[in-house]
């Protein structure tokens, strides 16, 4: 199919990113990948990043309607602040209210001053959705497929959910399953497939990784990401629009597997 091609050769294309040397530092880094998310989460959060790469927001408003709590870290506050022409202190008094959680898990975060039942304060209904959306809170960017409670949830449930409650989320499911149900009708394609993921081929390995590194700039947010890129040699981090291609294969694969694929390890399914 010519979608595997695609993928294959956007995968290979990811290589100009890494030094002449090869990468430094790769297992020190996906220790300290193991750290920021525990292992045991893995296989749910490259999963979801792959998704969270491929949807296309509709910026319909509902998730600024119906979130219930907000948390901005202090570096969203300062973000946002210069956004809209005011100074810390000042858009902290205005915005945010202590975090609901105290200790150090906490840290210097806070929550958006809203109250259950009103909207986002930085939602517009004249415009589509959000007003502050190029700099929206981190936990914003990371919805809905790297929130924790998601991570949370596919870990408990031993899957990758979906979200029915997102236009957009089921429009991407039914692009993946639309492309599933045509691998499914070519046994070939979909053996090429499997077997590609399964692989230790070093573009299949390189994507892995970046991906991961992906999922963790869109968790923790770029400034994170960046160091781990720079303790790997990586020339830059990879842009999104680099990174689509292979992701829909694999979420694809993942799909057209109809099998219990988080039970045990990618290599254990060839």
């Amino acid at each position: 199919m010519e979608e595997i091609d695609r993928g294959i050769n956007a995968m290979q294309a990811l290589q100009r990113l890494v030094p002449e040397g090869g990468l430094k530092n790769r297992d020190l880094v996906r220790e300290e990948m193991d750290e920021l998310i525990s292992p045991e989460f893995e296989p749910y959060f490259s999963a979801n990043a792959a998704l969270h790469l491929l949807v296309v927001c509709e910026r319909c408003g509902r998730c600024c309607l119906e979130e219930k709590s907000i948390a901005v870290s202090i570096d969203d506050c300062r973000r946002i602040a210069r956004h809209q022409g005011l100074s810390l202190k000042r858009f902290m008094m205005n915005y945010t209210r202590p975090h609901e959680l105290k200790g150090d898990l906490v840290g210097s975060a806070r929550m958006l001053g809203k109250k259950e039942g009103d909207p986002c304060p930085f939602f517009d209904s004249s415009l589509p959705g959000c007003r502050i959306y190029s700099v929206k809170p981190q936990v914003c960017t990371a919805a809905l497929y790297l929130s924790k409670m998601n991570l949370l949830t596919c870990e408990e449930q031993q899957k990758v959910g979906s979200f029915p409650i997102c236009s957009a989320d089921e429009k991407l499911r039914a692009r993946i399953a639309d492309y599933a149900l045509r691998l499914d009708e070519d046994p070939g394609a979909k053996g090429e497939l499997v077997r590609l993921f399964a692989s230790n081929r070093p573009e299949v390995e390189l994507f892995r990784l970046l991906l991961r590194l992906k999922g963790m700039e869109i968790y923790f947010g770029r400034e994170r990401a960046a160091l781990l890129a720079r303790r790997l040699g990586l020339k830059r981090m990879p842009e999104d629009g680099e990174m689509r291609g292979a992701a829909f294969l694999y979420a694809a694969t993942i799909y057209s597997w109809k099998i219990d694929y988080f039970s045990r390890p990618i290599l254990a399914l060839i």
